[in-house]
């Protein structure tokens, strides 16, 4: 178990930073591009056949937000109800999504096998994992490697992990979770506070980048 003892000897603060690229911008559109966005081809087939447009899997929630504030801004509330609802609909669907492939992560890691952990992450230069301790690994096949020296040796469910306070949020095509894993792993246990950042590729959430630290003392 020298493997569990080295992923769980963290030490150092936990700093979490929510990328500037997930933040939703809060600022509507003008009248002018109001209308010129619900005068468009796409506002135009939404205000003609608005069932079939707000339901289109291929609109983002962009552009599903972008619909929604022209269409209040040219006062068609019936249509915003409508597209409220879809994108209230997309968020709940994005949200657990994510939550879906969060799971899988965790299962892979407590299965032991390699490559249960393989399917779950995504393809890309941009992958990377910081274990606890541990500086940045970038690249896929580094991170892999990573895990493989990991769960060498490891017996199937050695690690058992329960997820305390978790977090979920998603967009178009990125999501994350965050959560504090307490992690019993035989003669080892410790508390984890965990980042796992999700990417959409070819229809599948797929985890792009991992990050564990030392979760603060609780103090009853």
């Amino acid at each position: 178990m020298h493997s569990a003892r080295r992923w769980l000897a963290c030490s150092g603060p936990v700093v979490h930073v929510r990328p500037a690229a997930l933040v939703p911008s809060l600022a509507g559109p003008s009248q002018s591009d109001a209308r010129r966005i619900y005068n468009s081809g796409r506002g135009r087939r939404a205000a003609g056949c608005a069932c079939r447009a707000v339901w289109d899997e291929s609109m983002t929630l962009a552009d599903l937000r972008a619909q929604l504030d022209a269409a209040l801004a040219v006062e068609d509330y019936k249509q915003a109800a409508r597209l409220r609802d879809a994108i209230a609909q997309k968020d709940v669907d994005g949200r657990l999504g994510v939550e879906d492939a969060n799971t899988l992560f965790y299962e892979a890691f407590m299965s032991g096998s390699v490559a249960k952990m393989d399917l779950v992450w995504g393809d890309g230069d941009h992958v990377q994992v910081i274990h606890p301790g541990c500086s940045c690994i970038a690249g896929r096949d580094n991170v892999m490697e990573s895990w493989k020296s990991i769960l060498a040796g490891v017996r199937p469910r050695a690690f058992r992990i329960e997820l305390q306070d978790v977090r979920v949020f998603a967009a178009d095509g990125m999501g994350f979770v965050t959560c504090v894993e307490v992690v019993d792993a035989d003669d080892s246990a410790g508390r984890i506070c965990a980042t796992n950042v999700f990417e959409r590729q070819n229809g599948k959430w797929k985890l792009v980048m991992h990050q564990g630290g030392p979760a603060p003392v609780v103090v009853r």
